[in-house]
């Protein structure tokens, strides 16, 4: 069995057996001489419980691989999660691969991959010119490939194991066409077939492109009733047209790519040629235009309707989508769970569907700040009180009564809740979003685990009241929520106290717009919640050494601290390394804090304190530190 070429051993001696990277997969190595006369006592899990272990670290790519060869059962638990996307190792940033290196492994793996198509063919054998029984290849109607490269890589022109049975998640691999140079060096020698040009869309397609879709084809096509998920830019769907019928257990439709210029019906018609055939796309998600010209034709609606029983629409990416969000006609809402809008937008206050009524002050009342005036009730959620089976929603809102309806269902009757473990919202005010996210926290007490709120605007701050601020808060158990993250006012207005209310609380995300007010003393009470796990201080909080100090104190269970655009004027050295070395759990640091801190920083990663303390640098003239992973800069809100 040849080993997959993402991952040589030597990039995890402690855990994978020192075989080299052409042999066959082998058992542990049995014990020492030093440990036979000991008694042995190999305790061993059941195989139901290492793979719901694996299925925990299903996200952790390169954990996985390092596990990958610790035993035949971990082999055969890890390769269906690793190839189920073959290619996310490659295009993530956990590696410090070189590009060089990154290519070369690319093509490895295409290679390997398309291999497994001729050592176990999915489509039946058929008889050559000769009566002799043969199975398609995959090489075909490829260009040649590099004899150089096949004699480098013998070990996996024969793979025993079909890697390919895992594959169910199609997307576009953004390196594919640089492994060409690799695999096919006479590439650009090579005419188009006949048949390349003869669908009108691919009219002027280039053989590099034609290759391209040629590889995806057959990788989609080798194991088509596998296929769950499949993502692609608007521009190259013409090209698997002919693959749509053939995907009969798809459940997740991607189109990223998507502008005003571009025509949504090859969408539309693949969307309806598939509900006809299987209807079994159940998630939908769309990246759309930075306007509303697209908005203005029915395309997005035909595609919204298309979707026979929708279980997440995921419009995040689709500026302006919430404008229309009571005119899409979903065939079953009560099938839908989650709904997903873009954070930066706020839709407009709709009109009632009825002849307006005379206008009458309202007062809605807001838990602890008391009464406000609202002159117009917000029609434009009406859609999202109808989803009865709805657990995830991410929207902006207009109005402070948007989500007055949840508190009075949730005091007529706590049972006929829907059962919402997830809310984002957004509002260009900050009272806004405040009262809204008061009345969501009353009425989904009992079922919200990931809560944030988010203030795009600052609003107008009267110097007399600057010192008071209006704090928000509650004063109920959250017994189920682990993530909480407030951003712009809305993080200085948030009352600590609340965090007594929130026992299982592990992640904290705070983050303060440049121009926000700042707070000497108010990161202190962040201790309440004694079991995060997670801490984010991005903006002009303060930071000082009595800070450091208690909450190293307070949260022995912090695994990961950002602290990102603070103020530090009052931070020392003493101060700063004595708070960590608090921290005796934390093993993940992430600063952007100015030279001076990065002078501290560098004097704390060489002084060797902490070995088990990851410590990274966000800023763009931060000093390299041997080891160290450099990351983007962090994005100002």
């Amino acid at each position: 069995m040849p080993l997959i070429p993402l991952i040589e051993s030597s990039s995890f001696p402690s855990l994978l057996p020192s075989h080299s990277p052409t042999t066959s997969l082998s058992p542990p190595p049995p014990f020492s001489s030093s440990t036979s006369s000991q008694p042995q006592c190999v305790p061993h899990l059941p195989e139901e419980c290492i793979q719901e272990i694996f299925n925990y670290l299903s996200r952790d790519i390169s954990t996985l691989h390092a596990l990958l060869l610790v035993s035949k059962t971990f082999f055969r638990i890890a390769v269906p999660l690793l190839y189920s996307g073959p290619f996310a190792l490659l295009e993530s940033n956990e590696t410090s691969w070189s590009s060089q290196e990154r290519t070369r492994r690319h093509a490895q793996l295409l290679f390997l991959l398309l291999n497994c198509c001729s050592q176990h063919p999915h489509f039946p054998l058929t008889y050559d010119n000769n009566g002799g029984l043969h199975s398609p290849s995959p090489w075909t109607n490829l260009p040649p490939i590099s004899a150089t490269f096949q004699a480098d890589q013998e070990a996996l022109r024969k793979p025993l194991v079909d890697y390919l049975a895992a594959y169910h998640h199609h997307y576009l691999c953004m390196n594919l066409s640089s492994t060409f140079p690799i695999l096919f060096p006479n590439i650009q020698r090579q005419p188009l077939p006949v048949h390349a040009t003869a669908h009108p869309a691919q009219a002027n397609i280039t053989i590099t492109m034609f290759t391209r879709n040629e590889i995806e084809r057959t990788l989609l096509l080798h194991h088509p009733d596998r296929i769950k998920t499949i993502s692609l830019p608007i521009q190259r769907l013409a090209a698997f047209e002919s693959v749509g019928p053939h995907l009969s257990s798809l459940v997740r439709f991607e189109l990223f790519g998507v502008s005003w210029h571009f025509n949504l019906d090859p969408a539309i018609e693949f969307l309806q040629q598939h509900a006809r055939l299987f209807g079994t796309i159940r998630e939908l998600k769309l990246a759309g235009p930075n306007d509303d010209r697209l908005l203005q034709k029915p395309s997005l609606h035909s595609i919204m309707k298309a979707i026979k029983n929708p279980k997440v629409i995921d419009l995040s990416r689709y500026k302006e989508a919430t404008k229309d969000l009571n005119s899409y006609e979903i065939q079953n809402r009560e099938s839908l769970e989650q709904l997903l809008f873009d954070l930066d937008f706020v839709p407009p206050l709709l009109s009632p569907p009825s002849p307006p009524s005379p206008v009458v002050p309202a007062l809605a009342v807001s838990f602890l700040s008391g009464p406000i005036q609202v002159l117009e009730q917000d029609y434009s959620l009406d859609l999202i009180r109808t989803c009865p089976r709805l657990t995830t929603l991410q929207i902006g809102v207009q109005s402070p009564t948007a989500f007055r309806w949840a508190v009075s269902r949730y005091d007529a009757d706590p049972l006929t809740m829907q059962h919402l473990n997830t809310l984002h919202l957004s509002s260009n005010k900050t009272s806004t979003v405040k009262q809204a996210l008061e009345d969501c926290v009353y009425a989904f007490r009992d079922t919200l685990k990931d809560l944030k709120g988010v203030a795009l605007r600052l609003s107008p701050v009267d110097p007399a009241l600057s010192e008071i601020p209006p704090f928000f808060g509650w004063t109920w158990p959250l017994q189920r929520l682990t993530v909480l993250s407030l951003r712009g006012e809305l993080a200085g207005w948030f009352d600590m106290n609340s965090l007594k209310h929130c026992p299982k609380l592990t992640e904290f995300h705070l983050t303060l717009y440049p121009y926000s007010p700042v707070k000497v003393d108010y990161l202190e009470s962040i201790i309440l919640a004694p079991h995060l796990k997670v801490l984010s201080l991005v903006g002009r909080w303060i930071l000082n050494d009595r800070l450091l100090s208690i909450l190293g104190d307070g949260l022995p269970k912090l695994k990961t601290l950002t602290v990102d655009g603070c103020e530090h004027d009052e931070l020392t050295g003493e101060g700063l390394f004595q708070g960590l070395d608090k921290m005796s759990a934390l093993r993940s640091l992430e600063v952007e804090l100015g030279q001076r801190v990065e002078a501290l920083m560098r004097e704390y990663r060489d002084g060797r304190a902490r070995q088990d303390l990851s410590i990274r640098m966000r800023s763009d003239d931060a000093p390299w530190f041997e080891g160290e992973v450099r990351l983007m800069p962090a994005l100002r809100p």
